[in-house]
């Protein structure tokens, strides 16, 4: 997972800056994993953007760069798992009847926040439309008059990265194609916890076990908790329980969330002390 995330790191911000190397794209991936956990999915962004601009991008594009991913993963997401659905309905119309209503419904909910956040990035009347917003916050509240202007910068920064990167087709192919290879490797995680604790028969294949998983980290999307911790667990176990005992769901979500968050911040937490390393050692030679 981290080293197609830092592919799509290095795809982005080679496409500017031929000099970014590959290897501190996977870097990125895992700094960003620590953080992420550590602050429960507050700080990642803005560790993304640091390590960046510590690698030589100006803050107003790395700004805009990991904005962009973060829509682009987003994006993907949402279709994948549209996808997916498609190709297993007859079994989740089966297994979930009385579900349904609210699985299509989630699903309105997950396109229309991808659709808002490609839209912010990629339409121009959006950028009027939220400086219109910003100056009547700005005549109420007079004391946001610094954080409203760097918000506009932020956006106005955003499009002109998002623009320059929608005119390579291909480069938007690689970055959904290396999005669905991501969450794949997460994806596959419950289908393997659920082979190796069973010698019986499971009530699903390994493609309708896939689905199920795509659907939960999806559906769990549109619920505004941290990090989606809590909200990936409840749709989770929802989905399953319905399929499997309580314990086995419970179980699986246990160990898909320690190799989706633990383990990348324990390995991220290496990158991290690598970095506080050779920033101190290159404070004292300046010293010196």
């Amino acid at each position: 997972y981290h080293i197609c995330e830092g592919h799509i790191t290095w795809l982005i911000v080679h496409k500017t800056h031929p000099e970014y190397p590959r290897w501190k794209g996977f870097c990125n991936a895992f700094y960003c994993s620590f953080y992420k956990t550590a602050t429960l999915g507050s700080g990642s962004g803005i560790a993304g953007i640091y390590y960046l601009n510590k690698a030589g991008i100006p803050v107003p594009n790395a700004t805009g760069m990991y904005f962009f991913q973060y829509i682009v993963h987003k994006v993907s997401m949402a279709v994948f798992s549209m996808l997916l659905f498609l190709v297993t309905y007859g079994f989740i119309h089966t297994s979930f009847a009385d579900y349904q209503g609210y699985i299509l419904l989630g699903f309105a909910g997950v396109c229309v926040i991808a659709g808002v956040l490609l839209a912010v990035a990629t339409v121009p009347w959006m950028q009027t439309a939220c400086n219109l917003l910003a100056n009547h916050l700005r005549a109420k509240h007079p004391s946001w008059e610094e954080k409203l202007t760097g918000a506009g910068h932020k956006l106005a920064q955003l499009q002109a990265e998002s623009r320059s990167l929608l005119k390579d087709p291909l480069l938007l192919l690689r970055l959904f194609l290396c999005n669905l290879l991501k969450f794949t490797t997460w994806y596959l995680i419950p289908w393997m916890v659920f082979r190796s604790s069973t010698t019986e028969s499971l009530p699903f294949t390994a493609l309708q076990c896939f689905s199920l998983t795509a659907l939960s980290q999806s559906l769990a999307g549109i619920i505004p908790t941290p990090a989606g911790i809590g909200s990936v667990e409840a749709v989770f176990v929802l989905l399953f329980r319905r399929l499997l005992p309580e314990a086995k769901a419970l179980s699986a979500v246990v160990l898909y969330r320690f190799d989706t968050m633990l383990l990348p911040c324990a390995i991220g937490a290496f990158f991290v002390l690598g970095e506080r390393i050779v920033s101190l050692h290159r404070k004292k030679r300046i010293t010196d």
